[in-house]
């Protein structure tokens, strides 16, 4: 029997909402009915109808938590949001791709009633001219005592950071010219930072924790994915800054990332690392959603302000902010024992049916195998959620998949392509510390054109892409190598 993709269960919404809110632009089109998404200034609102909009959220009982230039994102009860658009919430589940190869139905919103539109997480302002829509946040998952400073020791084959992804990056010859990326900001939006010994010891820059959810602990990283995969970043750009933005709840849910990322664009960093996403039904079987397409934009203005924005491309899901034009979309290649590179069976890609040219991934980083791909010992929160998931056995329909480590070390084994994508971040941060001046645009140019061709595996079953000489679909352009793209910089830029 095939499971529905979407089903209504009738409970009742959380306590606190989050969502966007698009302020009426001059250009009379709604970010929900976007077309083109060569450029955002058709899209971009006056001071006074960001005023307007803001004061009439605020009456309606919201409170703005990140603007931009052509909305801000909210966040409030549901009854909020219901006096704004004179609709009401309800959930609905869906049918998605999610975490360590899952697939599993997923709570999500929709506003609904009589002058209420059709498209799901969507709604409409009313007695409110300077209000396009209103759009609600959708639920994403990571693409995954005090402990230890140092990894422990497993049987399990895997890579150990810095060394080991350094070495296989190609950054070696950057670092040894003194480009490790000194001075650049790198973004990361994700489920929180905590501070573990092992970037003390490093000697690595960690700026404060900004948390974009009311009511939840800056230096709390409940799940510790956000804390694991930072770690990424500096392996390749040791001298970078990195700025976390925790955008979970108090469970360690995504629940805020559209509010992380405005509030991380705000700040204007020179790069923004994303290793989560949505998933839809692929291939797609109807044009771009009308909730995406608002987040579509306000990704695409990052690039606009010269920002480099890094997604993961996903492990096995099919999500519409890596396919997004101008950002770099980090796939999956695995390097073996004996140094073996083949396409990662647990990446993502494929071809953009929504935006024209477009293919996920651009790029690659190091990312493991099906079933669970444990491959890089990174630092977490001492029992949090990722330290007990990845030490337990599977339910025994695999083999044994625990990692090796114990349940409350601060250590793990895991990558997907949350791994890759602050690796490619790192690669960035090191072309920019080299040449300040360099567009996102001339980024993807050096990391693409100097890309390792891989040849070898097929990417995620879902998609079953086969590696081949030259740009395919399983891994772009190869895997990245940060010295041969930054004599390409040197040389061009």
């Amino acid at each position: 029997m095939t499971l529905p993709l979407i089903t209504r269960n009738g409970q009742p919404a959380p306590e606190l909402v989050f969502g966007y809110v698009s302020a009426r632009s001059e250009g009379g089109v709604p970010m929900t009915r976007a077309n083109e998404f060569t450029s955002t200034e058709p899209f971009r609102a006056d001071a006074d109808a960001r005023e307007r909009a803001q004061r009439r959220a605020e009456h309606a009982g919201l409170t703005v938590t990140a603007e931009s230039r052509m909305g801000f994102t909210v966040c409030g009860p549901p009854a909020a949001f219901d006096e704004l658009t004179g609709g009401r919430i309800e959930s609905y589940e869906s049918l998605q791709h999610v975490q360590s190869g899952r697939v599993r139905y997923v709570t999500h919103l929709d506003i609904v009633g009589d002058e209420q539109p059709e498209d799901l997480g969507v709604g409409t302002a009313r007695g409110a001219d300077a209000i396009e829509a209103v759009v609600l946040e959708q639920p994403r998952s990571p693409h995954q005592l005090s402990p230890s400073a140092q990894p422990p020791t497993v049987v399990k084959y895997h890579l150990r950071l810095p060394g080991d992804v350094v070495m296989l990056l190609g950054a070696t010859p950057a670092h040894r010219e003194g480009e490790v990326g000194a001075g650049v900001q790198v973004a990361m939006v994700d489920t929180g930072q905590y501070a573990h010994p092992y970037f003390t010891l490093q000697g690595y820059h960690v700026d404060p924790t900004t948390a974009v959810v009311p009511g939840t602990n800056p230096a709390q990283d409940p799940v510790g994915h956000g804390t694991g995969e930072s770690a990424n970043i500096f392996a390749i750009a040791p001298g970078a800054t990195l700025r976390p933005y925790r955008a979970s709840n108090a469970g360690g849910q995504l629940t805020s990332a559209m509010t992380g990322f405005l509030r991380a664009k705000a700040d204007q960093p020179q790069v923004i690392s994303n290793s989560w996403g949505g998933d839809l039904d692929y291939p797609p079987t109807g044009p771009l959603p009308a909730a995406y397409r608002t987040w579509a934009l306000e990704i695409l203005d990052a690039v606009e302000q010269g920002i480099v924005v890094v997604f993961s491309a996903g492990n096995g899901q099919f999500s519409v902010e890596p396919q997004i034009p101008g950002v770099i979309a980090a796939g999956g290649v695995f390097v073996g024992p004996a140094l073996d590179l083949q396409a990662s069976n647990y990446a993502s890609g494929y071809p953009s049916l929504w935006f024209d040219g477009v293919v996920v991934p651009t790029v690659c980083g190091l990312v493991g195998m099906l079933p669970r791909a444990q491959y890089l010992m990174l630092p977490i929160p001492p029992g949090c959620e990722i330290d007990l998931d990845e030490s337990q056995a599977s339910d025994g329909q695999l083999p044994d998949t625990s990692d090796g480590t114990r349940s409350d070390d601060g250590w793990a084994l895991f990558s997907g392509t949350s791994a890759a994508a602050p690796q490619i971040a790192g690669a960035a941060a090191v072309l920019l510390g080299a040449r300040p001046g360099l567009t996102p645009e001339q980024i993807v140019m050096a990391l693409t054109q100097t890309a390792t061709d891989i040849t070898d595996g097929h990417n995620h079953p879902r998609f079953n892409n086969r590696a081949e000489p030259g740009e395919d679909l399983a891994t772009g352009a190869g895997l990245a190598n940060v010295g041969a793209a930054l004599r390409y910089v040197q040389g061009n830029f």
